[in-house]
Formats: structure tokens, sequence, C-alpha cells
């Protein structure tokens, strides 16, 4: 693999990461986990400005913003754009604002240029192995009073339909109550192994679920605002 610069090896260091965990080799180019850098810019304080949408279309499926960001006294900006040239999936908006958000911290810790975005090309994405990750999740100084979580899959008895629709339901309350992509997102992957099993179970309900979390992502990357 690339060498990667030390700064970024002693960043990942002090979030307990090694650089098999959040990066890896595309061809000779360094590549990084975008929730590695999320983490990055959470450690260090980053701060960034609300995004400016520079040229948008929800209907063409294309995006174009302008995201800044500080880190002490240094101020660096980018542009990220995703197109139907340069993007495969369906969330312009999503994407563009990660890849800008990316090339700023990149470029407020000195690597950008030696060290890239997963979500920069669909084609590092690619080359992607299968086993990285292990990107600890921050965890809120105060977290909000939530009601009592539903059970975790593996303790809801296969057999016993009313405690998936129980379950189903409390989900599809959480999706309409979200209000940012980044909170439907982060739904998404605490719930993965809930929706596996509940897909073996029932794929009826499964579809009803991921019906609901289409349409809502939708809603939010079109930039809809709510009441």
């Amino acid at each position: 693999m690339s060498e990667l610069p030390q700064a970024l090896i002693d960043i990942f260091k002090e979030i307990g990461l090694n650089k098999s965990q959040a990066t890896w080799d595309c061809h000779g180019t360094p590549v990084a986990l975008h929730k590695a850098l999320e983490q990055v810019a959470e450690h260090l304080g980053i701060v960034f400005d609300v995004p400016t949408i520079i040229d948008a279309s929800a209907e063409k499926k294309y995006a174009a913003v302008l995201v800044s960001g500080r880190l002490k006294d240094r101020f660096e900006w980018s542009v990220g754009e995703a197109a139907s040239y340069n993007n495969k999936n369906s969330y312009p908006f999503a994407m563009a604002e990660k890849r800008a958000k990316d090339r700023v911290i990149l470029k407020l810790i000195g690597v950008a240029g030696f060290v890239y975005s997963e979500d920069e090309a669909d084609a590092f994405k690619e080359e992607r192995p299968d086993n990285i990750g292990g990107v600890p999740q921050p965890q809120p100084a105060k977290p909000a009073a939530e009601p009592p979580a539903p059970p975790p899959a593996d303790e809801i008895p296969l057999s016993d339909e009313d405690m998936w629709e129980q379950w189903v339901n409390q989900q599809l309350k959480v999706i309409a109550e979200a209000v940012s992509i980044g909170q439907l997102t982060g739904w998404g992957n605490k719930t993965r192994g809930q929706r596996g099993d509940l897909k073996d179970f029932d794929r009826e309900m499964t579809a009803i679920l991921k019906d609901a979390y289409d349409k809502k992502y939708e809603k939010l990357n079109s930039g809809e605002r709510h009441a």
C-alpha cells in the first residue's frame, strides 16, 4: 500500500484506528473511509459552515455544493459535485455534500492530494476490501432521553409475528421523525442486523420498511423543509 502521510497516521492513532482499518490502496492511491474522515473532523473539532448549493436539480439528479470549514485559525473550502457522469447512486445531494466535506477535511489536515476519500470516485468504492472498517462511533455527551429500545433481533422469537410487527411499527415511527439524511442513514446502519433477520422472517414487512425509508430519504434529499 502507498505510504500514508504521518500526520494522518498520528490522527488515526489518537482515535484508535490503524491504517488497515480506515484506508486501503486503490492501484497506488491511498483511499480513506468517509466515516473515518468524519471521525477525524469530530476529534479535531473541525467546524463546517452551512453549505451553499451552487447548482442542483432533484429531477435530473445533479448537485454541486460548496462547503467551507475551519480548524483553529485555518480555513479551507471545496466543491462537491455529483451527477450521472460521476455518480452511480440515486442521492446526488448527499453525495455532493460528502465529497465536499471530505475534501475540506483532507485540506485542513494537510494531506489533500496524498489521500482521497472513498466517495471521491465510484472506482475507489469498487476496490474497497470487504473486511475494512472498525471506525468507532462518537457518543454524545448528553444523549437525549429515548423510549426503551426494542429487543435486538437475535432476542426476538422468529416465530412471533406480533413482536416483529411491533418492532417494524417502532422503526416506521423513527423514520417518519427523522429530520436529516445523517439521522436517517445512522438509523439504517444501526438496524442493519435486525433488518436482515426480518427479511428472512417476513419479506412483506421488510418491503414496507424499505419503502418508508426510500420515500423519507428522497424527501430529505430533495431539500424539502418540514413544518
